[in-house]
């Protein structure tokens, strides 16, 4: 296999001769003998600072073990080992010539023989094996892999302990979104899914929903850390707790149905005590159900990598992080039951042009509302106003404007 260098990070990173794996001026990561893909950068700039906030917080468990499912050349594992900190980290592929690269990459970057393993094994079978045979809980268990993360939930969450941290990148966003509905009610367990204007919001919370789904038959409940879309994919941080008390109180408080209202171009977060057409005020269509309706992300976790952020310099995309970051962690506190609200989507309904987002905040605070813009979209706004109060700055903006 001839190789080519690259640097990600802290870390070079040996991966596969790219030039037969270009198309129309482009690289296509799986055209690579092993699977490489430089565009995901920025998911991994934010996975080690993560993974740093994990050890800073106090959140990382005794064993300081990262392990990572679907490891590629093994670009995440070494960067967790030499820019997160980590004193151990596990690597896995199913492709046998990945082995050879993490191997490479992890003597390249001077890990030391004893602070990695390299398995070539199917991700799912290692996770089970590993899950029955360690007594100490691995404490970061990374999902990465091409496609939807659902087929390796299971075991992962199997895998996971007290205060395990398990985090998964979903690429599938058109299932999720609910524009392949039949799939999204098959791979994720849903009674109902419609593709609706805030549909990105959405479909990361039917992924939370479901591994909190899956938690549950483990007896055991996750709490979001950090959750986000980007580009092309979803990505969930989720701290694990045991107990069967603790799952059931996950799914009473956490789980419910998400609603858009047909006439207002309004979505809500509702728990399964609530009326849809009562909070409507009308007509509506189910966005999805079951779904995750509590938070999306732990605001001092956040602070901790925002502070993290800013120290590392030399981060790639390190401005990037640091305004999602900053974006996230003003929407955090007003994401709990929370839908973000789309202007363009409310305006529409109203008949009124639509306003700058910029405006609907100010005029919002001005009235004693929390007001942020989200990261979900570049018209959205999130805010614990009442819709029928969002409406009327929507309407006096767009009129006036």
């Amino acid at each position: 296999m001839r190789l080519a260098v690259t640097h990600e990070g802290r870390s070079i990173i040996y991966i596969p001769s790219p030039e037969y794996a270009v198309a129309s001026g482009r690289l296509e990561p799986a055209w690579l003998e092993v699977f490489y893909n430089p565009a995901m950068e920025f998911n991994r700039d934010v996975s080690v600072v993560a993974a740093s906030a994990l050890r800073r917080t106090g959140l990382l468990t005794r064993s300081g073990v990262a392990f990572d499912a679907h490891a590629g050349v093994g670009v995440r594992g070494v960067r967790y080992a030499v820019e997160a900190g980590y004193g151990k980290v596990i690597m896995n592929d199913i492709n046998p010539k990945a082995s050879m690269l993490a191997a490479l990459n992890a003597r390249a970057n001077g890990l030391e023989p004893g602070s990695y393993m390299i398995f070539n094994r199917e991700s799912n079978s290692l996770m089970f094996h590993l899950s029955r045979e360690r007594p100490t809980p691995i404490s970061l268990i990374d999902i990465d892999p091409y496609g939807s993360p659902a087929p390796f939930v299971d075991a992962a969450l199997a895998l996971s302990g007290k205060g395990t941290v398990v985090a998964m990148t979903a690429t599938d966003l058109a299932v999720l979104e609910g524009g392949k509905a039949r799939a999204a009610v098959r791979r994720y367990m849903l009674r109902s899914v419609s593709k609706t204007p805030v549909s990105k919001e959405t479909g990361l919370r039917v992924l939370l929903g479901y591994v909190a789904r899956v938690a549950a038959a483990h007896d055991k409940a996750v709490k979001p850390l950090l959750a986000y879309y980007a580009d092309h994919y979803y990505r969930v941080y989720v701290a694990v707790e045991r107990g069967a008390r603790r799952s059931d109180s996950m799914l009473e408080e956490n789980l419910g149905r998400l609603v858009y209202c047909s006439e207002t171009g309004v979505a809500l977060a509702l728990s399964y005590a609530e009326d849809p057409a009562s909070a409507c005020g009308g007509s509506y269509v189910v966005a999805a159900d079951p779904a995750w309706i509590g938070s999306l992300g732990d605001q001092a976790f956040l602070e901790a990598m925002l502070s993290i952020a800013v120290e590392a310099v030399w981060l790639g995309t390190r401005p990037r992080v640091e305004k999602l970051l900053n974006t996230l962690h003003g929407e955090a506190p007003l994401s709990t039951g929370s839908i973000y609200v789309s202007l363009t989507s409310v305006a529409s309904k109203a008949r009124a042009n639509t306003p700058k987002r910029s405006k609907v905040v100010e005029l919002l605070r001005s009235m004693g509302y929390r007001a942020v813009v989200t990261h979900f979209s570049g018209e959205g706004v999130r805010t614990d106003a009442p819709w029928s109060e969002v409406l009327e700055a929507v309407v006096k903006l767009g009129s006036s404007g």
